[in-house]
């Protein structure tokens, strides 16, 4: 029979959609009926707009454009609570009376240092019951010679009922502005993440980029914006057109690797264009000879002359490099930026401003977006490709190494046992009974060193030194009388890689002492310190020059070294002073002998 087992998985999601389900349930059954019951004896005042305005264009020789005009109404006697006179201004001078009373002012600062624009401002009044059937006059001067037949509508009522009108009108840009913004955040912190780790990711930077630029564009040219900013109108209205005249570069720099080389050059040079354009805007302005907004036709013109740009190139790459599947995916979206700005800039010109203007914002948003998920998409892939390679590469590390180090063995012990093969055959001839005591105590030697050579892993320090002390008794036969041993052991709680010491010790006795008929000691001494085991042979043989180090370190040092290096990420250091002997250092660090 078979047994089932409860999956508290399922069940735990089971619920979740359930509680889900309930909830929605719960927020339609209020959201449908009115579930609060209000009584109001006072119903709440909007706003209207004034219709009865006499408005009358007089020449002024002191005005930016030689000219002002001048605004009268009255209030309505038959409102019965303070109110708000509200009306909003781009880029014009403002003067306020109500009756005889001068009550508001817009110009700008004496000490202003490069503008003469005010920027864009809602001006709110406050209207007291005492003014009401009073007659308003309001004094509005122009700046530039566009906003000189600009229509100004005039609001009566209350001041949240006409900032909330405003915000409603708005909100679809400010959305969408704030999201542009929040994208192109994601993507330079994606991107910065994998420039600062793994090198790559620069071209979603500057779609990021791109991103920030237009979501801040739209975001600072909203007429909501001046309710979020009072007292720094002419700071946003120079952040909107500065976003505006610069936004091309960060979008052709990113739509550069989509391109042929030949392509590329084109947009290099479009770039460089539109920098000096832009350079030369700023230092007129600086030195205020022209206000930006003076200038908006060259941007206009700047970000014409990059939509054909992008369109030709557009065209080129799919006629000319149809089969090329990443320039095929790069190479059509742009179309749809063509179309909102086109749209956007025919719009501005017909309505006169660029309030509730969509089409570019929409196209850049859909752009980024798709642009974005495919790069995203594309990193993604990269990493998973990136990781089996290295995983690939790795394995094939590893096999090579391991293949070197049974290379090494083998060769170390082909050379062992030629050596004590060696010491036993001369003690034949000379001494039979030690011949026979040496011939016993190699085979005790060789059973134990031959398992411990075929093990791939680490040995014991102990192993080794046990190993270590027959070889050294077998060259002590061989040489009476001219070989010394000592030993300072203060840890032996770690391990090596197998055949360590005693290539060290053998390179000591055949080099140091026996090549030169010299007697000597050769001394052992491992010591612990605080992040390392620290072992050291040492002789006091014949020695030699420091610049021989590298020419006296025989295979058997190499291949010690070489292990030690692959096997527990170890040192070995030679230090030599001719005449008086050579010392074998080893460092291993603590923990990693135990890998």
């Amino acid at each position: 029979m078979k047994t089932h087992t409860i999956s508290w998985r399922k069940i735990s999601d089971y619920l979740t959609g359930m509680a889900v389900l309930v909830m929605l349930f719960v927020f339609i059954l209020l959201f449908i009926p009115d579930n609060i019951e209000k009584e109001k004896t006072r119903s709440e005042f909007g706003y209207q707009t004034i219709t009865d305005c006499v408005c009358t264009e007089q020449t002024d020789e002191d005005a930016p454009i030689g000219i002002k005009k001048e605004y009268r109404f009255k209030i309505d006697g038959n409102i019965e609570q303070d109110i708000t006179l509200a009306f909003y201004t781009v880029h014009q001078y403002v003067d306020v009376w109500i009756g005889q009373e001068y009550v508001y002012g817009l110009k700008p600062s004496p000490d202003r240092k490069i503008s003469k624009t005010v920027g864009s401002n809602w001006i709110m009044i406050p209207v007291y019951r005492e003014d009401f059937e009073k007659e308003v006059r309001i004094e509005i001067t122009p700046v530039y010679e566009s906003f000189r037949n600009r229509e100004v509508e005039f609001l009566l009522g209350s001041g949240i009922a006409i900032y909330k009108n405003r915000l409603l009108k708005d909100l679809p840009q400010l959305i969408l502005s704030v999201m542009a913004i929040f994208v192109g955040l994601i993507y330079m912190c994606v991107a910065g993440y994998n420039q600062l780790r793994k090198k790559r990711g620069k071209g979603l930077i500057f779609l990021g980029v791109f991103s920030m630029m237009m979501g801040i564009w739209r975001l600072t040219d909203t007429r909501f914006t001046p309710f979020l900013f009072p007292n720094h109108p002419v700071l946003v209205f120079y952040i909107s057109v500065c976003m505006l005249m610069l936004g091309m570069i960060p979008l052709i720099k990113w739509m550069e690797e989509y391109y042929s080389e030949e392509n590329r050059k084109r947009m290099n040079i479009y770039n460089a264009f539109s920098v000096i354009v832009c350079l030369i805007q700023l230092i007129l302005q600086l030195i205020d000879i022209a206000d930006l907004r003076d200038m908006l036709f060259i941007t206009h013109i700047v970000i014409g002359i990059g939509v054909f740009l992008v369109g030709f190139v557009t065209i080129n790459e799919i006629v000319c490099h149809h089969d090329n599947s990443k320039i095929r995916m790069g190479s059509k979206l742009p179309c749809i930026l063509v179309a909102g700005v086109v749209l956007d800039v025919i719009a501005f010109y017909l309505k006169g401003n660029s309030s509730e203007l969509l089409f570019s914002l929409l196209a850049f948003l859909f752009y980024i977006v798709i642009m974005g998920i495919k790069n995203l998409f594309h990193y993604s892939e990269q990493e998973l490709q990136l990781a089996e390679i290295e995983r690939q590469l790795a394995e094939k590390e590893r096999m090579l190494t391991k293949s070197r180090i049974a290379s090494m063995m083998s060769q170390i012990r082909s050379h062992f046992i030629f050596n004590v093969l060696t010491t036993i055959s001369g003690y034949c001839k000379i001494d039979p009974q030690k011949a026979d005591a040496a011939l016993i105590r190699f085979s005790r030697y060789l059973r134990k060193n031959i398992r411990i050579i075929e093990e791939e892993g680490l040995i014991d320090f102990e192993t080794e030194l046990e190993q270590l002390e027959d070889y050294v008794a077998l060259e002590q036969m061989r040489f009476p009388d001219m070989i010394a041993f000592e030993k300072v052991i203060e840890t032996m709680s770690f391990q090596i890689p197998p055949l360590t010491i005693q290539p060290l010790v053998e390179n000591a006795i055949k080099h140091g002492l026996m090549e030169h008929n010299k007697c000597g000691v050769i001394r052992l001494t491992t010591m612990r310190k605080e992040a390392e085991v620290e072992i050291t042979v040492s002789d006091n043989g014949i020695g030699f020059l420091p610049q021989d180090i590298e020419k006296n370190e025989s295979i058997g040092i190499k291949n010690v070294r070489y292990r030690l290096e692959n096997m527990v990420h170890g040192k070995l250091d030679i230090q030599s002073i001719q005449g008086e002997g050579t010392t074998v250092i080893i460092t291993i660090p603590i923990g990693e002998e135990l890998l």
